[in-house]
């Protein structure tokens, strides 16, 4: 029980241990963000419904190709390929259940290096756009709710192959409503940005992972733990 509580203690804290921008290489993120360094596996993924300036193209993370004509947005959204569709116009995508949290895989197509800083780099590139949670499949920036980031995985979807760092810095994005649309737009959410006022390009939007109720559970329990130890501190004053 106590190692536990001690567990629940340390996710709550490192939870809420502060509230400062992630910096991640050269980007600075507006958003508080665990970063991990390894890759995210997806298992759904979102559904295009319309949108894009109807240019597609595969990435390695270094260069890219234009393959339109020939690919579809809708084909190149359908999962995590280093196959990309281009916005503006912003691309609209469908989700059957309600989300209150997608992933967005980059296609990062120039300017990749290790630590995503340093010269030619542009630490912009995994994060050249926001993701909207809609509640139809109109896109408003008034009607629609901005998300933000909390999770970075350095290693994107996968980590093997010639284009493998294409997602790199791929990204999950939280709302606090669920929504069954999500529109992705130009800009960023990016220190000084938006450094992406116009088009840029994505991969795919996948479903967040839901926390287990055993995790809520720990947060619960660290929370109060926290709670108590705060209490005793001001009893002893």
């Amino acid at each position: 029980m106590l190692k536990r509580l001690a567990i629940a203690a340390a996710l709550a804290a490192s939870a809420s241990a502060g509230f400062a921008q992630t910096v991640i290489g050269g980007a600075t993120l507006i958003d508080t963000a665990t970063v991990i360094s390894g890759t995210v596996t997806p298992t759904t993924y979102l559904t295009f419904d319309h949108g894009s300036n109807g240019t597609t193209g595969n990435a390695d993370g270094t260069t890219y190709s234009i393959l339109s004509p020939g690919l579809t947005p809708s084909v190149a959204m359908s999962t995590a390929d280093h196959q990309w569709a281009q916005f503006d116009d912003p691309i609209v995508m469908h989700s059957v259940a309600a989300l209150s949290g997608v992933i967005a895989i980059p296609a990062i197509d120039h300017g990749w290096t290790l630590t995503n800083s340093g010269p030619g780099s542009e630490p912009f590139e995994p994060f050249e756009f926001r993701i909207w949670g809609c509640a139809t499949s109109t896109f408003s920036s008034t009607a629609c709710e901005l998300g933000h980031i909390t999770k970075v995985w350095t290693k994107g979807v996968d980590d093997v192959g010639a284009m493998k760092n294409a997602d790199d810095w791929t990204s999950q994005w939280n709302f606090t409503g669920s929504y069954n649309y999500f529109a992705i737009t130009s800009g960023d959410r990016l220190v000084d940005g938006p450094f992406s006022p116009g088009e840029g390009e994505i991969d795919a939007l996948a479903a967040a992972p839901i926390p287990e109720p055993e995790t809520y559970a720990l947060f619960a329990a660290g929370l109060a733990a926290l709670g108590f130890m705060t209490r005793r501190r001001r009893e002893r004053r």
